[in-house]
């Protein structure tokens, strides 16, 4: 009984460890995994449809429209219709007459097809207008979740790089720690040596528990980017490595250029400035007349009685044109003609402000990539002098030249030039995604 105890948590824990996948991708896969699993990205692909369905519906107003109808009316008194005297046989100047069934039975069929309806057409290329907008929509959603995962990406690399790193400087500072243990009960050491070198051990540990719950933290928004359930755990397979710099990041207008052609903010601005300019143009169609061809079949019969079968169903039927033409519409279309004119100014406006914001936004990301590539430079150089000064002052400590001290020292500058090469990578690449994005050159 008591070692059942024991065993059901212990399957209880088993079987919640076993629930728990894990997933190696490289940052490739997860930007393909995200394409298809991201939420975001499903519900404006929704909205993308949607918009194709509204732009359908536009242009349904320059089809042809058919309408079958019936009725039946049960009249309790005869209708009733009014006609002269000396055509009833009275000498009433009007007569009234009682005429007809008290069952009346109608059916009809009636089309129209716009012949000239400007407006209609208008609205229908407006529609299309917002049909593209929400394609690049979609394409700069997908930009965005593109850097998104990519930043997520190389937080979770650096943390990685960073845990591996105090893991080392760790195991050297454990090291060091035994020996000023030993260097202290031989009465050769200073026991405020040994707390100083416990404190070390004591805040690398510290650190390194932090970087994984942080990991860990950056694996769960990782997960949702991609559209990936929490239980699979993600790992890394690429490196925190630097690239070679970018192509088309020589100057500025180089730049510029990839950017107008390229990212999707800018041609939604576009569309919207072009689609403002067809707003207007729909604002004054509302002051043409309208043409539309006509026809009708109706079919009706009227008795007092349910005998169908004996029914007459005498048909009319006629084919026409109807002309509308607006007259005076309360200043309406006057109001909307000057809407749509602020409109344009206002887009026209907005579009010169983006390019104005994209290229401020190139010019200091461009100043920013040749820094970090300078500083990535130096920071290389650092650690290989850092990594020389480690070995020598080692060699001079194992040989008695030098003090516990001086190799602690020299370890500490070791460590802090790696985590600075490291942060130097990890900017690096950071400004490359953020100017590949700036350009339009990311996409998932």
């Amino acid at each position: 009984m008591k070692r059942s105890k024991f065993i059901i948590p212990l399957l209880l824990i088993t079987l919640h460890g076993s629930a728990q996948t894990v997933k190696r991708l490289s940052l490739a896969e997860a930007l393909s995994m995200a394409a298809k699993g991201n939420r975001q990205l499903q519900i404006q692909a929704l909205e993308e449809a949607h918009q194709k369905e509204i732009t359908r519906e536009s242009r349904s107003r320059l089809l042809p429209n058919v309408v079958a109808g019936g009725s039946y009316q049960r009249y309790f008194d005869r209708q009733v219709i009014f006609l002269p005297g000396s055509f009833a046989g009275t000498a009433k100047p009007v007569q009234d007459v009682a005429v007809g069934g008290k069952n009346a039975f109608n059916g009809l069929v009636s089309g129209s097809q716009p012949l000239l309806n400007e407006s209609a057409r208008r609205q229908a290329k407006a529609a299309g207008y917002d049909e593209k907008v929400q394609g690049e929509k979609t394409a700069d959603l997908k930009g965005r979740l593109g850097m998104e995962i990519a930043l997520a990406y190389f937080d979770m690399l650096f943390m990685q790089s960073q845990i591996a790193l105090q893991q080392q400087s760790l195991v050297r500072n454990g090291k060091a720690l035994k020996d000023t243990r030993s260097l202290f009960a031989q009465g050769r050491s200073l026991k405020q040596d040994t707390l100083r070198a416990f404190i070390a051990v004591e805040n690398l540990r510290s650190s390194i528990s932090y970087l994984r719950n942080n990991l860990e933290v950056a694996g769960i928004h990782l997960n949702r980017l991609m559209g990936v359930d929490n239980a699979t755990l993600v790992e890394l397979s690429d490196t925190l490595v630097p690239e070679i710099p970018l192509e088309g990041t020589s100057g500025l207008e180089d730049a510029m250029a990839a950017a107008m052609q390229r990212r999707n903010d800018m041609a939604i601005q576009k569309l919207e400035t072009e689609k403002s300019g067809l707003e207007l143009a729909v604002a004054k169609a509302e002051r043409l007349p309208q043409i539309a061809a006509i026809g009708q079949y109706q079919l009706q019969a009227q008795a007092d009685n349910f005998r169908l079968g004996q029914y007459v169903w005498p048909p009319t039927s006629f084919v026409g044109v109807q002309i509308s033409m607006p007259i005076f519409t309360g200043n309406r279309v006057k109001a909307k003609v000057s809407q749509a004119a602020v409109r344009i100014k206002q887009e026209v406006i907005a579009q010169e402000d983006l390019e104005q914001s994209v290229r401020s936004e190139l010019a200091s990301l461009l100043a920013q990539w040749k820094e970090a590539n300078e500083q990535l430079s130096i920071q290389q150089r650092t650690v290989e002098l850092a990594e020389l000064s480690y070995t020598m002052m080692d060699d001079r400590y194992r040989n008695g030249l030098s003090s516990r001290l001086e190799l602690t020292d020299a370890e500490l500058a070791l460590t802090q030039a790696k985590l600075n090469y490291l942060q130097a990578i990890y900017h690096h690449k950071v400004i490359q995604v953020r100017l590949q994005r700036a350009q339009g050159l990311l996409q998932l």
